[in-house]
């Protein structure tokens, strides 16, 4: 996780927003919100807020983005920049739109229209000169309440899970803790549950519609009379959603927390309500949490809590390859049975592991055991390296499965791989960071893209002869008995690679260059 420009010590991430564009146009109602040319006010309000980040008047004009910032362009800032004509304000907009930004930050004169896929919100003058420090000050202020709220959420939850009621004692401390009416509803509108003051208003059948489409995302949803959130439960045979409402304009991101975290906790109750296979819907509940589908990190505590895992643990994921659901079940017995913060769950065509550090070691051994050359049946697994707190899980997932990838694509050795090893990763460990960029896409184009487009037109192997040949540190006699062809004429493919490539293959640096695309290659052909 990656403390965010404006708060040292406070972490973001999480697939659903903590802040929203509402949640700030709410909090200062000098703020105004201009949707992009053709989305609605409710899709644009919906956008989240990391950080804020000021526009700067020299190269370069933004520090490095990583999403969803709230950029600050002030009308004295953007006259500078076109008049020491570094960008023009197209080109400037140009620049913002290719980046995941939530907003531009700026003077009412910037725009009298709707942008093209940018959001603007307006503040009347005078425009502040630090307003991204008094943003991010604010920003920091409110994740840290919404952090105590969620403890305090996910504790209440966690007992509540123990009501003999099932899910009206859930919604009853959500309740409670919200101080909001809540109502939980099958797909057809049915109430299945309410809770709070009054009898709550349920959602109309074209605002569960939209629910549904959102997937696993909240969805705020204004009206002239009520506002109201709402959420598909996930994880049920049957499709339920849990909203809250209240008058428009007054539902908050304290709102929006309670309701995500609610929705897992009786996604949780609901499951063991149910007289099937109690295990598949808890495997559904892991596979969720290992994912990152629930959303935010409060809602991931929260769920590793109902499962009996204590959140703040160091954690290790374990991608091992699938096999049928009964030698699965034996498989997980064996690796996992007796462990106290441990769980599995099946994960597209493999099975995650979740193990907690004291575990780890005994871990490590009973895996060893499994996938060794003695087994009758013996299959490959990698573990990412360990993560602070269940929140890491789903990076610890994606990081396992890579691995994995590279050892059934026979670029790594298996049947083991710990990422957490140089040895058993080497360099692939630091290109993880950028599989599936376009920068690594356009790395391997620049240095290999003449090579693999002759070994395309004329069905050579080219490419795999400079593989060969830099393997052996550039040995002509070592690499052409390697290949089983003749030294002369391996020299002559080299020469033509040379000529084709325009890089020196007896250069050292050339040579680095090359083996640097060669394994962005190998990466590339296993995951895209």
């Amino acid at each position: 996780m990656t403390p965010g420009p404006g708060g040292p010590g406070l972490e973001w991430r999480g697939t659903m927003p903590e802040i929203t564009l509402r949640d700030l146009c709410r909090w200062d109602r000098r703020l105004e919100l201009i949707p992009p040319a053709g989305e609605s006010r409710d899709d644009a309000a919906g956008r989240g807020v990391s950080w804020a980040v000021t526009v700067r008047t020299s190269p370069p004009l933004l520090p490095p983005l990583r999403g969803d910032e709230l950029i600050v362009l002030s009308r004295r800032v953007l006259e500078h920049i076109e008049e020491t004509q570094l960008v023009t304000r197209e080109q400037l907009l140009d620049m913002l739109r290719d980046q995941r930004i939530s907003a531009v930050l700026t003077e009412p004169s910037f725009t009298e229209s709707p942008l093209e896929a940018l959001p603007v919100v307006t503040m009347p003058a005078p425009f502040p000169p630090d307003a991204e420090g008094t943003l991010n000050r604010l920003l920091t202020e409110r994740r840290a309440e919404l952090y105590r709220l969620g403890n305090e959420l996910s504790r209440r939850l966690s007992q509540a899970t123990m009501d003999p009621r099932g899910v009206e004692g859930i919604l009853d401390a959500a309740a409670e803790i919200g101080n909001r009416s809540i109502i939980l509803q099958h797909a057809d509108g049915g109430v299945i549950a309410a809770s709070g003051r009054g009898t709550p208003r349920p959602a109309s059948s074209d605002e569960i519609r939209q629910a549904s489409e959102a997937g696993s995302e909240s969805v705020a949803i204004t009206g002239e009379d009520l506002e109201r959130l709402i959420v598909r439960v996930p994880s049920t045979p049957e499709q339920a959603f849990l909203s809250i409402s209240s008058a428009p304009g007054t539902l908050t991101e304290v709102d929006r927390l309670t309701l995500e975290q609610t929705a897992g906790t009786a996604a949780i109750v609901m499951a063991k309500s149910l007289p099937a296979n109690p295990r598949s819907a808890r495997e559904e509940s892991v596979a969720e949490l290992v994912e990152g589908r629930l959303g935010s990190d409060d809602a991931m505590i929260a769920r590793a809590r109902v499962l009996g895992i204590e959140p703040g643990r160091t954690f290790y994921v374990c991608a091992l390859e699938r096999r049928t659901v009964d030698d699965r079940d034996r498989t997980t017995e064996r690796l996992i049975g007796g462990f106290r913060d441990a769980d599995a769950a099946a994960v597209g065509d493999i099975t995650a592991y979740l193990v907690s550090e004291p575990d780890y070691v005994e871990f490590q051994r009973r895996l060893q055991h499994l996938t060794g050359a003695a087994n009758e049946h013996p299959v490959s697994a990698a573990i990412s390296e360990p993560v602070r707190g269940v929140t890491g899980a789903p990076e610890a997932l994606r990081q396992a499965r890579y691995a994995l990838g590279l050892i059934k694509g026979g670029v790594l050795d298996g049947p083991v791989v710990r990422c957490e090893s140089l040895e058993d990763i080497g360099v692939y460990g630091l290109l993880y960071q950028l599989a599936g960029t376009p920068a690594m896409a356009e790395f391997r184009t620049r240095v290999l893209g003449e090579l693999e487009a002759y070994d395309q037109r004329r069905g050579t192997e080219l490419v795999e002869t400079l593989r060969a040949y830099l393997s052996t540190g550039g040995s002509l006699s070592e690499a052409a008995a390697n290949l089983s062809v003749h030294r002369n004429t391996l020299s002559y493919r080299i020469n033509r690679i040379a000529a084709l490539s325009g890089w020196d293959l007896n250069r050292p640096d050339h040579r680095m260059l090359l083996n640097m695309a060669l394994l962005c290659r190998d990466i590339m052909q296993v995951h895209g």
